[in-house]
């Protein structure tokens, strides 16, 4: 290898730019310059390394095993850059910049009244702001660079981003006390934190109201339906988790919930919790970022904020679960 453009950080980008998008003239248009820059750039790499990174006897055009053993040392080299820069910022105590953070609503009003301010009062320099909005909309938005972060339940739609894991937390079935599935049952060991696991068969064909399919509640629970082929009579589809719960509690139907929300809003009745899988379903939540536009100095510091004070905060921490086993029902 000779000494040219390779040692660039902008090497990088380029490669995972057009890795990203199998096409060099997407990648161009994604970095601002024109096709043939970039071809020539990307020529003019692969000599300096003295083998080509890139397919073109394919369509699209893919990494070649040296490519793809390229893109993984970059990304490595690109987050020792990140991890170096962010520890400079540390020791500065005049941090500038801007970031902007996607959530959807609800995470965003249990989590950022802990996190802001503290974030603020250790980096008064930096701007936030907050784009709230469902998963499909957010994970466009990161692709956009509208946003720099994500926050968002783990979701095999996503993979093309980098996704750091926060916290798992269970995910129970709820139903009124009063559905005559909960009242065949003694409920008194009966709570979010110690539902009951049933069958799925048993709640085939019920009453449910979920979420629209773009929010990660709504994309479970039609997974959940799809696996055990419950075949649900959806009643009502909304866009806040709360609204479901609470319709569910006030009759409505069944809802498939986090295990802390039944915890932290007022319901209208009663509701027993169960679980249809042993052990308890869990989802995944953490941040995504982009794989390949390194995050900016604000961005980290928020990241490493936010985990801090998720850690420390007791009212943000996930409750444990224990899942009892009923005695067999018998007259379902």
């Amino acid at each position: 290898m000779r000494e040219g453009v390779f040692m660039q950080t902008t090497a990088y980008e380029y490669v995972f730019a057009i890795a990203k998008h199998h096409s060099i003239s997407k990648a161009a248009r994604e970095l601002c310059i024109t096709q043939p820059a970039l071809t020539k750039y990307l020529k003019r790499l692969e000599e300096d390394l003295g083998t080509q990174l890139f397919d073109r006897a394919v369509i699209p055009i893919s990494l070649t095993p040296a490519g793809k053993k390229f893109v993984e040392k970059a990304a490595l080299i690109l987050e020792i850059e990140r991890s170096l820069q962010y520890d400079l910022n540390q020791i500065s105590t005049d941090v500038r910049g801007k970031v902007t953070v996607g959530m959807n609503t609800e995470f965003c009003s249990n989590t950022i009244p802990y996190v802001l301010p503290e974030f603020r009062f250790r980096y008064p320099e930096i701007e936030v702001q907050i784009r709230e909005g469902h998963n499909r909309l957010l994970f466009d938005e990161l692709e956009s660079g509208k946003v720099d972060i994500v926050y968002s339940a783990y979701s095999m739609s996503a993979m093309e981003f980098t996704y750091d894991l926060i916290y798992s937390e269970p995910i129970l079935l709820a139903m009124p006390a009063d559905h005559p599935l909960a009242s065949s049952m003694d409920l008194s060991n009966n709570s979010p934190l110690t539902p009951y696991y049933i069958k799925p068969e048993l709640v085939r064909n019920c009453d449910f109201i979920v979420l629209i399919p773009e929010q990660g509640m709504g994309a479970i629970a039609r997974d959940m339906f799809h696996k055990y082929n419950l075949n649900p009579n959806i009643v009502m589809e909304t866009q806040k988790h709360e609204t479901a719960m609470r319709l569910a509690s006030a009759g409505m139907g069944m809802v498939f919930t986090p295990v802390r929300t039944p915890l932290r809003i007022p319901l209208v009745k009663p509701m027993a919790y169960f679980s249809i899988e042993n052990p308890i379903f869990t989802r995944s939540r953490g941040v995504y970022y982009s794989k390949y536009v390194p995050l900016s100095e604000a961005a980290r510091c928020f990241i490493h904020v936010f985990n801090e004070v998720y850690n420390h905060e007791s009212s943000l921490k996930i409750p444990d679960c224990h899942l009892i086993i009923p005695p067999p029902i018998n007259n379902l």
